[in-house]
Parts: structure tokens; sequence; C-alpha cells
């Protein structure tokens, strides 16, 4: 191994999908390598082990584009660890995480061990022959990577210091409320709110279709499993709305309900039943006066200004590896990279925990973001910071700023990433 518990025998699955497809006036997807057609007539990579703090690193990446995800996640599981800091965290072993270059070798891998990962970005998995964390990298910009990995991360933080009983809703409100986290300068900013989730969950209150807080919180993990295998708009609203309560009890009102939402998982955490932690912890088994002033809540929740920017970034990003890899030449600004992707009626469309939306380059907006004084600036180029690398873009005004940066792995592959100064 190089330097970089105790489970149940039971079989737990949790999938993160994300699904993107690329268009300029037609479907493409990210070319398959030769290690990835490969990987269909073989067992699979060779994994090397790498060893950070709080991880083992099952991988057939090179040490040098494992590093900054190691060190990432041993910075997040550090938060995790700070705000469950009385909860049971006596098994500090490192934790199992399988982290491949190519999409095939990741689903191959799965499937060996009888997990589908067929249209998965990720999955934890506990059966009782393995467990880990598992995801791939090629194709993605490394902040959705991590992105996936946090997410997933939280279940596996979850099921081993909070336990495997956790109530579902909870479990995956919370996974999207750290999936969303971005680390400045080892400083881990919660509490970002993206559009996607929000507009979901007001057009529900809009339309009546939310489900009633009690139905959301009494729901098992088999009822959640056949609404997404056979609603996917249902699904779509399961996620947003799980998403939203935990949202709302972390930090409507100053934080009014934190402190019993804490008790709540601390409860948990000790085996205690879930409507019975409920009634204990908030003081009450009655959910209509929570649900109220939640409805009240989120019929007004706003997106914030950074999350909007970021995932306007990410399509920019996206157009501009595009173009790159198609050999065209990339536009020398913001406003000539609009016209480029109009002409060629550029989309995106993503998939994550059954939420789809579509990006065109024909909405002006996704080329310019909010400031916190509520005017719309247009994004402004970079100069790349290498000769084979694209131009760097930037949301100035920001706290902090996004800004999409641009490498190369070991494989010469275009990584695309945002960081935040």
């Amino acid at each position: 191994m190089k330097s970089l518990g105790h489970y149940p025998a039971t079989r737990w699955v949790h999938r993160f999908l994300l699904l993107a497809v690329v268009g300029i006036g037609l479907t493409t997807s990210a070319p398959q390598s030769a290690q990835s057609a490969a990987s269909e007539d073989r067992v699979g990579p060779k994994l090397e082990v790498f060893a950070s703090r709080h991880y083992h690193i099952h991988t057939d990446l090179p040490r040098r584009d494992v590093v900054p995800f190691g060190q990432h996640m041993d910075a997040i599981y550090e938060r995790y660890r700070q705000r469950f800091a009385d909860f049971n965290t006596h098994d500090q072993t490192p934790m199992p995480l399988y982290l491949f270059r190519a999409r095939a070798d990741y689903e191959a891998f799965l499937q060996r061990h009888d997990l589908n990962g067929h249209n998965s970005g990720g999955m934890f998995f506990v059966t009782k022959d393995i467990v880990g964390l598992a995801t791939w990298t090629e194709g993605k910009s490394r902040s959705q990577t991590l992105a996936v990995l946090q997410h997933e991360g939280f279940h596996q933080f979850a099921w081993r210091h909070i336990g495997p009983n956790i109530p579902v809703w909870v479990n995956e409100g919370l996974a999207q409320y750290f999936e969303d986290a971005i680390l400045v300068r080892d400083r881990m900013t919660l509490g970002l709110a993206g559009s996607r989730r929000v507009q979901a969950v007001r057009g529900a209150i809009a339309s009546g279709d939310v489900m009633p807080v009690a139905a959301l919180l009494a729901m098992t993990p088999q009822q959640w499993g056949g609404i997404l295998r056979e609603d996917p708009a249902r699904s779509e609203l399961l996620y947003a709305q799980a998403w939203s309560i935990a949202y709302f009890l972390i930090h409507a009102d100053g934080g009014k309900y934190r402190a019993a939402f804490g008790t709540y998982l601390q409860l948990l955490s000790k085996s205690q039943d879930a409507s019975q932690a409920y009634a204990r912890a908030f003081g009450s088994s009655d959910v209509s006066k929570l649900e109220k002033a939640w409805l009240a809540y989120a019929a007004k929740q706003e997106p914030d200004p950074l999350s909007t920017a970021t995932y306007r970034l990410e399509f920019i990003g996206t157009a501009m590896r595009f173009l790159e890899e198609q050999g065209e030449p990339l536009p020398d600004s913001i406003e000539a990279l609009q016209q480029t992707l109009v002409s060629r009626g550029f989309a995106v469309t993503r998939t994550t925990h059954h939420i789809t939306d579509t990006a065109e380059a024909a909405d002006a907006s996704m080329f310019t973001y909010d400031r916190p004084n509520g005017s719309a600036a247009a994004f402004q180029l970079l100069a790349a910071s290498r000769s084979d690398l694209p131009p760097r873009v930037i949301a100035t005004g920001l706290q902090p700023e996004p800004v999409l940066t641009w490498s190369r792995d070991a494989n010469d592959q275009l990584v695309m990433d945002i960081i935040y100064r």
C-alpha cells in the first residue's frame, strides 16, 4: 500500500445518478479509450492502493492524479467529523474508495460484484463480500467528480457513524447538502442552494404536488426505491424535497431548528426508532406545525448567486472542451463564444438524482451571473495558464470568486475544474 471496520453482512447500495449529454446539432459522447474498450475483455485494470489519512484509495490512476482527490476527501471527512463530533466515531479505520479512470472499468468492477452501475455517476455499496465508495474520472470535470465523492462519501460516513437505519429522506437530504459544499483554502462553505432544487420545490408547492412531510419522514428505502423505478417525475421531487427540508432544518430562522435536528440525528445514531427520535427531538410527533413553516420558507427561497454562477461555468467549460476536442479554434471573448455556440445549436442535458435539466447556448443568461448587489455581469476570459490549455473563465465580484481552470492528466486528457479564490 502506498501512502497518501466492521460492517454488517447485508446488502446496501446507493447510486449517484449523473448522465451528461453534449450536443452540437447531434448527440455525442466522450470517446472510449483503448484501455476502456479493452477492459470489457479482461478482468479489469490493476488497482494500486494509496493510503490517505481517512481513505484507502484503490485506483488505476497515477499518483499525481490521485493525490488531489485524497487530500480533498480527507478535508471533507474532517468536516463531517467536526459536525458530528458527538456521534459514534470510535471506528476511525480508513474507508475504502475505488477511483477508476474509465467509466467502463467502473461499471465492470461493480458488475463483478453483482451491482448495476449502468447510468450511475458513483455508488456507495455494502454487500456481504465488499464495501466501498466508487466512481470514475474520465470525461468529467474534477469538480463534478468531487461532488459525487462528497455525496456518496456522506452516505459512507453516515453508515458508519450514524448507522445503517438512518431514514432515507435525511440520508438523501444531507448527502445533497454536503454534495454542494465547496472548499476554499481548506475551509468548507455550506448552505449553497442550487437553482434546480429550489425551483423544483417552489414549483411543486405552487401546484400542490409536494409530498406531505409526515409521509416523507416515514418513507422506507423500499418505498423510495419503488418511486425511483416507477415514477421518474416524482423521483425528481423526492430528492429536491428531502434536500429542501434538511436545508430548512439547518438554516431557517437563524438556525431555529438546528439543535433539534442535531438531537434527532444523535438519537438515530443510538438506534432510536425514527418516529420516537423525532418526537423526542422536536417535542411532538405532530409535524404539521413544522410543515407549515417549511412550506412558507421553501416557497420564497431563492438560489444563491455562487451556485448559479458555478453551474453556468460548468456549461461554458463543457462547451469549450467540446470545441477544443473537435479541433476548432476557441473564441477570444465570452460574446464570441456565445455566438459560436448559438450558431451550432449547442445544448447540455444533465440528469442528477433524477432531476433533469437542459442548458442551451440560446439562453443568454448562461453567459452571465448575478453579483450580490443584484446586478448582472458577464463572465470574463483570462489568459490560459499554459499554451496547450484553453483560457480560464472567472466570475468577478462573488465571494468567493469561482474560476474555471484547466489541466491535463497523465494521459494528456483535458481536465476542467472549478476552483474558488
